[in-house]
């Protein structure tokens, strides 16, 4: 009897679905309870992330107050407990060879960058009956001022006589440009901007292009280049010397790629007029020219208008730039070089009003530069825009200079030493007068170069020099002079004849200076010198990254 009762109880259904919904309803019930309590803990994860992207893009705002700064950013957060753990100062680089992780570098200078750690606590609703009275949550942020500034090297701003730098360009481009020195003064005297420029050649459907990186990298016509130039300058005298000389430019193609490096800016496709990337128009239009040049050489006769100088022949050598590095580049501090092209240069130039007793007398100088570089090392954005400072680390360019004869057919060839001879500086029928002078240019370690922003508005030129040759190109070189005279004949004061050439070269110094510094300032390029400015700087606004 008892085994049936058994087997009745188990077999009966009744108050099953009872039983079923009373455990269901717990379950949905304590589902219900940690659904609330996840959602308040994401709701406070995302408040807290929040506060921390708020502090962290105040402290980089100011990272000479960056403490402060997030301090006050946190306390405009609800309560909840919330407080700034740690406040570290440092450096982040965009450079995307690091991982995500490396790209912060705690107290890294100079300082462009803050990170920011908040906690806050939050009491659940349910989980307490479990014991969990509070629950710390933590945040981390990490933001970044990128500033930006461009930079050139080799646009000294020359003051020139005589035909000069129509000869230059002329050669240059292969055609005769008919520059007067007026022309030449409304081009190094005006500005064009590098982002409008590109501009206008991806707009005016001459290059098909979306962005500025992709206009510098296309195949550009050396006269729609000039007209966009023209266009992109706010100077008329300039921008009619430029279209003048546009329509006598041969159809080469240039690629600005290799001269111009515009960094984060390369990205865009449209120009802000209030923040340009200017240069002069002279020596944008040098470089462009230079860079479409098939032979890279100048060879011209000119007539300079110096008392005391005659006709000058020169020959001109344009080496290559090294690889990866440009004339003008835009970029952040420690990541930006430009350098020089190397450069041979040889001279001869004949003196006017020659003691009686020489005839004529000329003088051939020959100079041999390396690649000069500027570094951009520093950008201090932290007062704003108006009180930018921009630091350049300056290696001047090294090399040679001398007078000489040489053979200018071996010019082009930069791996191999220039031969030189002694130069034969007076020919009379009984005496030639020889000379030979040789000056090694020395290497120095980089020379930092500040510039405020009055001088980066003013467009100022700085020059970093060597120091070897302080006195001027010929004046050095003369110092150090060995004349020797020739004889064919008897009855002849060879002392006499040496001593009175020496004199009229001493004499003749600083005009031959003045010669020098003429061709190579134009070319670009300065005997132991390195000549650089600021283009533009830009002060960013901070933004989140990591």
């Amino acid at each position: 009897m008892a085994g049936g009762m058994v087997r009745r109880l188990v077999g009966a259904r009744d108050g099953n679905v009872a039983m079923i919904l009373a455990g269901g309803l717990a379950m949905l019930t304590g589902t219900a309870v940690l659904g609330v309590d996840t959602a308040t803990l994401y709701l406070e994860k995302r408040r807290l992330q929040g506060a921390a992207d708020a502090a962290a893009l105040a402290a980089a705002a100011d990272l000479d107050n960056a403490t402060a700064r997030a301090q006050a950013a946190v306390a405009l957060s609800p309560d909840n407990a919330t407080r700034l753990v740690t406040m570290m100062p440092g450096r982040f680089s965009r450079d995307p060879r690091l991982a995500v992780d490396a790209r912060f570098l705690a107290n890294g200078t100079p300082g462009n960058a803050a990170q920011v750690a908040l906690q806050s606590r939050v009491q659940p609703i349910f989980a307490q009956v479990f014991g969990y009275r509070d629950i710390t949550i933590d945040a981390r942020a990490t933001a970044a001022r990128i500033d930006l500034a461009g930079f050139s090297i080799g646009t000294r701003l020359a003051s020139v006589q005589g035909g000069l730098p129509g000869a230059l360009l002329s050669q240059l481009a292969g055609s005769e440009l008919s520059l007067s020195v007026m022309d030449y003064n409304a081009l190094v005297s005006g500005q064009v901007d590098l982002l409008k420029t590109a501009e206008l050649l991806r707009t005016g459907g001459s290059v098909q292009a979306l962005s500025f990186d992709e206009v510098l990298a296309s195949d550009i016509a050396l006269p729609t280049l000039v007209t966009a130039m023209a266009g992109a300058t706010t100077s008329s005298a300039a921008a009619q010397v430029l279209r003048s000389v546009a329509g006598k430019l041969p159809n080469r193609n240039v690629r600005l790629d290799t001269l111009i490096d515009l960094g984060p800016l390369g990205s865009r496709g449209a120009a802000d007029p209030t923040r340009p990337v200017p240069v002069d128009a002279y020596a944008f239009l040098r470089e462009a020219l230079q860079l479409s040049s098939g032979t890279r050489q100048i060879q011209s006769a000119v007539d300079l208008g110096i008392p005391g100088i005659g006709q000058v022949k020169l020959w001109l050598q344009i080496g290559e730039r090294p690889a990866g590095s440009h004339w003008l580049s835009v970029g952040e501090a420690g990541q930006t070089v430009v350098r020089s092209a190397q450069t041979r240069l040889w001279i001869d130039v004949a003196l006017l009003n020659a003691p009686l007793s020489l005839g004529s007398v000329r003088v051939p100088i020959f100079v041999e530069l390396a690649s000069a570089e500027a570094r951009l090392a520093q950008i201090g954005c932290r007062g704003g825009p108006a009180n930018a400072l921009v630091a350049l680390d300056v290696t001047p360019s090294v090399g040679r200079a001398a007078i000489a004869d040489l053979d200018p057919a071996n010019l082009p060839y930069f791996q191999q030493p220039m031969p030189l001879r002694p130069a034969r500086l007076v020919s009379l029928p009984l005496v030639t007068l020889t000379g030979l002078a040789d000056v090694q240019l020395g290497g120095v370690s980089a020379q930092r170069v500040n510039f405020s922003a009055a001088e980066i508005d003013g467009n100022v030129v700085k020059t970093v020099s060597t120091n070897d040759i302080a006195a001027g190109v010929a004046s050095s070189l003369l110092r150090t002079i060995d004349i020797r005279a020739n004889v064919l004949g008897l009855g002849l004061s060879t002392g006499l004849l040496t001593s009175t050439l020496g004199n009229t070269l001493s004499i003749a110094a600083p005009a031959l200076d003045l010669v020098v510094g003429q061709v190579t300032a134009l070319a670009g390029v300065h005997v132991g010198q390195a000549d650089v400015r600021v283009d533009g700087v830009r002060c960013g606004t901070p933004v989140l990254v990591g």
